[in-house]
């Protein structure tokens, strides 16, 4: 008996001290006493909230591991140039000539990579996918690979695998 009385305290203690105030926040009804505007506000999350929105970006798995950059740059003179670094690594691919959405090779002129500086100035694959590509703002987006062999062995290599940009401008 005093067991069943116990899970019943505990039970009641739960269902009670649950915050209800947080349950009209999506409800789509404007309740003065606990917000400011409709859902948002006092209990509710602030209504002046807006969220950061990243337009221009580089994400890629580099040998197994995903990296985001913010240091990079594309040209366009006639052959795409998309340079990218950070601490660790440098890389540059050319994505060749031509206007066209759709995959095509990368090329390997001027297409090198560098890691813990390390020099992997062979591209021994690639392939890029462009997306989207806006004349009058300048930019591309797409998606890419690449895999590189260093200089030093030929075993070592530098893999981009997912690469993923989005809105680069030239």
């Amino acid at each position: 008996m005093k067991t069943n009385l116990s899970i019943l305290f505990t039970f009641a203690l739960i269902l009670f001290s649950c915050n209800k105030d947080e349950q009209s926040c999506s409800d789509g009804i404007f309740t003065p006493e606990k917000e400011e505007k409709l859902d948002c506000g006092g209990v509710c999350p602030p209504c002046d909230f807006v969220p950061t929105i990243i337009d221009t970006y580089l994400s890629a798995e580099i040998n197994d591991q995903q990296i985001s950059f913010n240091n990079f740059s594309l040209s366009k003179t006639p052959d795409w140039i998309f340079s990218f670094d950070n601490d660790t690594i440098s890389v540059n691919v050319n994505f060749g000539s031509g206007d066209s959405l759709g995959g095509r090779p990368i090329s390997t002129t001027f297409s090198i990579g560098e890691l813990n500086n390390i020099n992997y100035s062979t591209l021994h694959s690639g392939f890029v996918a462009f997306e989207e590509i806006n004349d009058v703002e300048n930019y591309l987006s797409g998606i890419f690979t690449a895999k590189f062999i260093s200089d030093i062995n030929v075993f070592d290599t530098l893999v981009i695998k997912g690469a993923q940009f989005a809105k680069i401008n030239w």
